[in-house]
């Protein structure tokens, strides 16, 4: 009934909006947003608002795979990789008016320790900032990092008077949440994370409007797939993600709809709790449950060939992937593995987000594998928030739990590091809710994060995946390919490999 009323008010609310005029973009999104602060933005809810809202001092361009610059206008790294300068814009403002200085950068990257931000674990090694000017500050770290230029496109740009005006005792975390202070091309007027976010152009940005664009986007938190089809068919909708996968494949080709598929590098696994109960700490019930997975049917039936066969927790198309670190999908194996050691009649607990087709049906997938080797799988379908707060404490972390990995930069880094580094657990606030630790896998994780030589980084992610592999921590679902439904009124839509399940709306204009 929720879902009916929700369909009715919207129909009536576009009608009046885009009613003569062509200048709104409606975005539909099935997954609530986290809230607005820029210390969550590796969390995909949160980074699709405020990619067009705040700055960054460099970016990745939707469509490449370099970063290019931004608020900064150049850098330069000293010989040692451990200090880097950046010579700022003196031409871009805040939304209320004032202009952006390297305090703007410093005030940003000192919040972000003290509030803990997530962002920062891109930024390994940061030590601090220092001014040199207004428009020229040094970032200094405490050993070299090779991926730290791209780590830097996850961190937006605050206004330092305004967010210090609301520090409280919690770093602006709470004001943050629900408000902005951003400069990009679009700030948020309207902020109701159940129902819709609303933006609308900020006329002084200063890369200007130049080309086609719109003047408002709306994003509406729509959860039914059904629902978002019927929005789109009706005109209602620009851009709809969270279609079935049936329903995109019945799209393709046909007149006023387009289906974009993007070169995502997005993961999807379930992570094995290695630190739960006896039976989850032990590596060989483990193999079992690894090899109760059918991959390739899941490539077939469920993502429709919309994706790449997974070899490994790195995609196999990055550097530093090596082959054959998973175990392959072998349910008698795994059958004989549970009888032989009395595991037969065994109970798990699985936790995912059941707003996502993928993942539901992966979840049974699994379980039907399962019962067949003796395991009953229970599941629990959460939001992400609920979700992700249950792996805060390992108490209440499940035995098993569903989580795409959404690299911040094309960088091996990106993935391993943030689902397999031991500081960076659910319970320390990290991705990887496996809750794994090695020291080992740290050590070379580390020393691959501080090198320069992507040979000798190469080699070092290899043996990260073998290790990984051999003791069973994740079995990686899919890769799949980043499928959006357009109407055909949509003008510059590209898919960003750097920030995964956002949109480029600052880009986009309508026919």
């Amino acid at each position: 009934m929720k879902n009916i009323l929700l369909f009715i008010f919207f129909i009536s609310y576009s009608f009046v909006i885009l009613a003569g005029t062509k200048g709104v973009l409606y975005i539909a999104e099935n997954e609530t947003p986290e809230n607005l602060d820029p210390a969550n933005a590796t969390n995909s809810t949160v980074d699709q608002l405020l990619v067009g809202v705040y700055d960054t001092l460099v970016q990745f361009t939707a469509g490449e795979t370099t970063v290019s610059p931004r608020i900064a206008k150049s850098w330069n790294v000293s010989s040692d990789g451990k200090k880097y300068t950046f010579n700022l814009r003196n031409d871009v403002l805040f939304h209320d008016g004032s202009s952006l200085t390297a305090k703007d950068v410093k005030f940003t990257l000192d919040r972000l320790v003290s509030a803990k931000g997530n962002t920062m674990n891109d930024l390994a090694f940061y030590k601090g900032a220092e001014i040199v000017d207004d428009y020229t500050i040094n970032l200094l770290l405490e050993e070299p990092f090779g991926p730290f230029i791209s780590g830097l496109s996850r961190i937006y740009i605050v206004n330092k008077n305004l967010v210090q005006a609301n520090m409280g005792d919690d770093n602006a975390r709470a004001w943050l949440a629900v408000n902005e202070a951003g400069s990009g091309p679009y700030k948020i007027t309207k902020y109701k994370p159940t129902e819709e976010v609303v933006f609308e152009a900020f006329k002084p940005y200063w890369r200007g409007w130049d080309g086609n664009h719109v003047s408002k986007v709306v994003f509406v938190y729509i959860s039914e797939p059904s629902t978002q089809l019927a929005l789109l068919k009706a005109g209602d909708i620009h851009i709809a993600p969270d279609l079935t996968v049936d329903d995109k494949v019945k799209l393709r080709g046909k007149s006023g709809f387009k289906i974009d598929i993007g070169a995502a590098a997005t993961p999807l696994y379930f992570q094995l709790n290695t630190q739960g109960n006896k039976l989850m700490q032990n590596k060989l019930f483990r193999k079992a449950l690894v090899m109760s997975f059918d991959r390739n049917l899941h490539l077939k039936t469920v993502l429709q060939g919309f994706g790449n066969m997974p070899d490994g927790p790195l995609p196999s198309n990055w550097p530093g992937h090596k082959k054959g670190t998973e175990l392959k999908f072998d349910l008698n194996s795994a059958r004989a593995i549970i009888k032989e050691n009395g595991w037969t009649g065994s109970k798990l607990l699985v936790r995912y987000l059941p707003a996502i087709e993928e993942e539901k049906r992966a979840v049974e997938q699994l379980q039907s594998n399962l019962a067949k080797i003796g395991i009953t799988l229970d599941t629990e379908g959460m939001t992400w928030p609920a979700q992700a707060a249950t792996v805060q404490k390992l108490e209440t972390t499940s035995d098993i739990n569903m989580i795409y990995n959404f690299p911040s930069f094309p960088d091996p880094h990106a993935i391993l590091n943030t689902s397999f580094n031991g500081k960076l657990t659910g319970y320390n606030g990290g991705y990887n809710w496996a809750q794994y630790s090695n020291s080992k896998v740290d050590s070379l994780l580390n020393k691959a994060a501080s090198s320069s030589d992507q040979n000798q980084r190469a080699m070092l992610y290899s043996q990260v995946q073998q290790i990984v592999g051999s003791e069973n921590v994740v079995i990686t679902v899919s890769n799949p390919g980043s499928v959006v439904a357009l109407s055909s009124k949509v003008e510059g839509y590209k898919y960003n490999v750097a920030h995964h399940q956002t949109f480029n709306y600052m880009d986009i204009g309508l026919k």
